[in-house]
């Protein structure tokens, strides 16, 4: 663990690095003494006596450096950092997906004991926030799929969003998340599922040794990560698109298309998702690529918003009618809640 926490020699003894504490009216700041000095006046100073840093990938202040596009924070392994494992911070269109996070939170909570206290900790006068997991903070747009989580405590944050000031952003979309152990915010509780067996958050840990490195797992990659409807007490993402039962006939062949590009299956679904968001398209097929040269991967198809089906008879319940679909191998079919309204899009 890096033991040094932030200093930075340009601040003034009066500035207040956080919040909006009036750090002039302290004499104790300009003495430079800690007793009788708000800490939010000591942050990155030298009378700094606590740790509220220690992130592990943190992804920072984007929002305003690019309008366009998506940034990816992807596949890390993350564990022994101060706090949190992975935060995606002020970054808007973010797709977090496929972290596995676990131990982290190292710097203590001064209402648990340690099993062993390191000199670094002994004079520290203030506890750690209480997040050991993934953090969405001030982030509009993000999407959250297949990330494992196990925080330090039951009682720390696995999962959870803020905002600096007003209302926590609603996410883009999501699911295939689990927690091992830890809180997740109601406002992700939606596409986040509980385990109780460690090894499902894809990492295996020496119980006599608990910020050994890890050995990761295989993270379960699943073919399609749909958003469902399905009611619930917890605030509820709203998704983009629902998903239709299609058997094996999955491909709307009436229904004026675009043949998409080809993915491999564990990120088929949020491709061609984006493919759709970004083109002319209010639903979108998946199916096995029967080219030989793209054997194993999953075909997009995108079905265009600016046509109508034709003929007419495929523009309702279209599933239902033979010949509006086509046979499929390992198919499935996405369409907005809209378009499943306009077109009486139901279950085969």
């Amino acid at each position: 663990i890096n033991k040094i926490p932030y200093y930075n020699p340009n601040y003034a003894w009066d500035y207040s690095p956080i919040g909006n504490e009036d750090c002039s009216s302290y004499s104790a700041c300009e003495q430079e003494l800690v007793e009788g000095c708000p800490w939010e006046c000591r942050y990155g100073k030298k009378t700094q006596d606590y740790i509220i840093d220690g992130m592990g990938v943190y992804v920072t202040r984007n929002s305003d450096t690019y309008l366009y596009g998506q940034m990816e924070l992807s596949d890390n392994v993350a564990y022994g950092n101060g706090i949190n494992g992975v935060v995606f911070h002020r970054t808007d269109r973010g797709v977090v997906k496929r972290n596995t996070v676990y131990d982290n939170g190292v710097v203590p909570r001064l209402e648990y004991e340690e099993a062993v206290m390191e000199d670094w900790m002994v004079n520290l006068s203030k506890s750690r926030q209480s997040y050991s997991g993934i953090v969405l903070n001030s982030a509009e747009e993000v999407k959250l799929w297949s990330n494992n989580v196990s925080a330090r405590y039951e009682t720390d944050y696995a999962f959870n969003t803020v905002e600096d000031g007003g209302a926590t952003p609603p996410l883009s979309a999501g699911g295939n998340n689990r927690v091992c152990k830890g809180i997740v915010s109601p406002e992700l509780a939606s596409v986040v599922s509980e385990e109780t067996d460690a090894s499902v958050c894809g990492i295996v840990v020496s119980s006599s040794s608990p910020t050994a490195s890890p050995t990761p797992q295989p993270t379960p990659q699943p073919t399609k990560q749909p958003v469902t409807l399905e009611p619930t007490n917890a605030p509820t993402v709203t998704p983009k698109y629902i998903e239709i039962a299609c058997g094996n006939k999955c491909h709307l062949i009436q229904w004026p298309y675009k043949m998409g590009s080809s993915y491999v299956p564990s990120v088929a679904y949020e491709e061609c998702e984006f493919d759709c968001d970004n083109g002319d398209c209010k639903a979108f097929s998946l199916q096995d690529d029967t080219r030989s040269n793209f054997s194993g991967y999953k075909r997009c198809f995108l079905y265009k918003a600016s046509k109508e089906p034709s003929p007419e008879i495929c523009a309702n319940d279209p599933f239902s009618h033979p010949f509006c679909s086509y046979a499929t191998s390992g198919g499935s079919f996405f369409v907005t809640p809209a378009a499943k309204e306009q077109y009486n899009v139901q279950n085969m």
